[in-house]
């Protein structure tokens, strides 16, 4: 069941697009709804919900404001507004998607279809498989969604992953680099058993690929490619344990 926040002020529009999927779309459950900026964030914190349904303009702000308090997105992002020319701003945020109001249910219903299937690769099934094949010692590989498709590298292959917001870019030995618009935190579930280590708040590394540790208050890695990422107070001892063993 995929659950999903509304947010938007105009009460109306909030009940014509539950109606729609609650009736018209399979196994969508509504959790909540929120009425602007300061509600739909707690809203958010309290539900957890897996897509978002979110307005532009309303009563306390708009919905980039709302999306400038979030460190990083655990949901998928739809906007839905009756105005068109916030489209390309709206996609810089990782929006999935952009609909206009009156809500069309034929783009609605794809709009979830493809929400779906964007899970495929990132659901408990895919961890809990790459997980036994780490320990049963077999060559493992993970797959990176794309617009087109998705890429398939070897794990071995990965140096660091860095976050923003919800953006994950894989830096690959060889120079190459992937971005996938997935949060870190996902990528950090996958990879953890595979010595990967969330060092911080934005950097998951590699510790095969880790070649200089530099003292600090937290300290600073020095990377296969070259790249200097730091380390936070709080996973210091952590690192230095795992490194030495």
């Amino acid at each position: 069941m995929l659950k999903v926040l509304i947010i938007d002020d105009e009460k109306d529009a909030r009940a014509a697009l539950e109606v729609l999927l609650q009736k018209f779309v399979k196994n969508v459950e509504v959790i909540g709804h929120a009425t602007g900026v300061k509600s739909g964030l707690e809203q958010i914190a309290a539900l957890k919900p897996a897509v978002v349904f979110l307005d532009i303009n309303m009563e306390d702000g708009t919905g980039f404001d709302l999306l400038d308090e979030i460190e990083e997105f655990n949901f998928h992002l739809v906007f839905v507004t009756a105005f068109n020319q916030y489209a390309i701003k709206a996609f810089k945020y990782s929006a999935f998607d952009y609909l206009l109001k009156p809500v069309d249910l034929q783009e609605l219903r794809k709009c979830v279809e493809r929400i779906r299937a964007s899970k495929l690769y990132n659901n408990e099934s895919r961890i809990k498989e790459l997980k036994t094949s780490h320990k049963q010692g077999r060559n493992t590989k993970l797959t990176l969604p794309n617009f087109g498709g998705f890429d398939i590298i070897e794990i071995k292959e990965i140096i660091r992953c860095e976050g923003q917001k919800n953006y994950t870019t894989f830096y690959l030995r060889g120079g190459n680099k992937i971005v996938v618009s997935q949060t870190l935190k996902e990528y950090e579930m996958l990879l953890e058993d595979h010595d990967f280590m969330r060092v911080f708040q934005s950097h998951l590394v590699n510790l095969d690929c880790v070649q200089k540790y530099i003292r600090g208050r937290g300290g600073e890695l020095i990377m296969e490619d070259g790249a200097t990422v730091p380390v936070s107070r709080d996973k210091k001892d952590e690192l230095l344990s795992k490194l030495k063993a």
